[in-house]
């Protein structure tokens, strides 16, 4: 009767793959290529052939199911990063962080962005009746400064009954130092007349942290006698329309 060789007639598991072994179709064997181990069917006879490199498969060697790579993180909060050759964790930063990108422009790391560290509103709903026409301190307060060196973004809105004519200048001082100027035009319409004054800019701020004076007030610019008008935070004891005005003034601290 004729001999007839069918060969191996089912998959023969050789187990963690060695080197050294030689191996004929048909066999399967465990692989780690990296972090990844995966399994791998031998379909052409080899000794010495690692069955993968880099994730490719060698020619003698085919794919049976394909494993993960290991993950790098091992704490909450963790991220994956692609590394100069593979992932790789980036702990959590610290509250208050951010995630950037490195100086060097090529990968993630945590650190402190631009922020809003501050912002502080100053309501003054006093009624002034008269003002003097060369310096009159609209707001006289105190702003607690967070960093040294921030900058300030300020805006502020005041509240007047209208005055004949004139023109005179916002000022703006903090810790002692004028931050801030700019022209204000008064129109010669009726003085019975309600209108608001607005004021914004950006400056740098002192050098240390703590409480700062801050003034905002008029001066006159173009005579001593102009005043900025005939009633600061007027009420219905100026037009019977109204009710108590209010003027405002707010201060944002920025980190950049």
């Amino acid at each position: 009767m004729a001999t007839v060789n069918l060969g191996k007639i089912k998959l023969k598991w050789r187990g963690t793959y060695a080197g050294g072994t030689a191996y004929s179709p048909d066999d399967v064997v465990e692989y780690t290529d990296g972090s990844v181990t995966s399994t791998y069917i031998c379909v052409t006879a080899s000794t010495g052939n690692a069955p993968s490199s880099g994730g490719s498969a060698h020619s003698s060697w085919n794919y049976m199911a394909k494993g993960q790579a290991t993950s790098p993180t091992t704490t909450q909060g963790d991220l994956i990063v692609r590394g100069a050759s593979a992932d790789q964790r980036l702990g959590l930063g610290s509250a208050g962080q951010a995630l950037l990108v490195n100086s060097s422009a090529n990968g993630l790391e945590y650190g402190t962005a631009g922020r809003v560290l501050n912002v502080q509103t100053f309501v003054n709903n006093t009624r002034v009746t008269s003002m003097t026409s060369t310096n009159y301190n609209f707001f006289s307060v105190n702003y607690t400064q967070v960093k040294a060196n921030s900058k300030i973004l300020w805006w502020g809105q005041l509240a007047f009954r209208g005055n004949s004519s004139g023109e005179v200048r916002f000022q703006l001082l903090y810790d002692g130092s004028e931050v801030n100027a700019g022209q204000s035009g008064y129109p010669y319409t009726a003085q019975s007349h309600c209108m608001y004054g607005t004021g914004c800019g950006y400056f740098n701020a002192a050098s240390t942290t703590g409480s700062k004076a801050v003034i905002w007030r008029h001066r006159s610019a173009n005579g001593a006698s102009e005043s900025p008008a005939q009633r600061f935070n007027p009420n219905s004891s100026d037009d019977s329309r109204i009710s108590q005005q209010a003027s405002v003034l707010t201060f944002m601290e920025l980190d950049f």
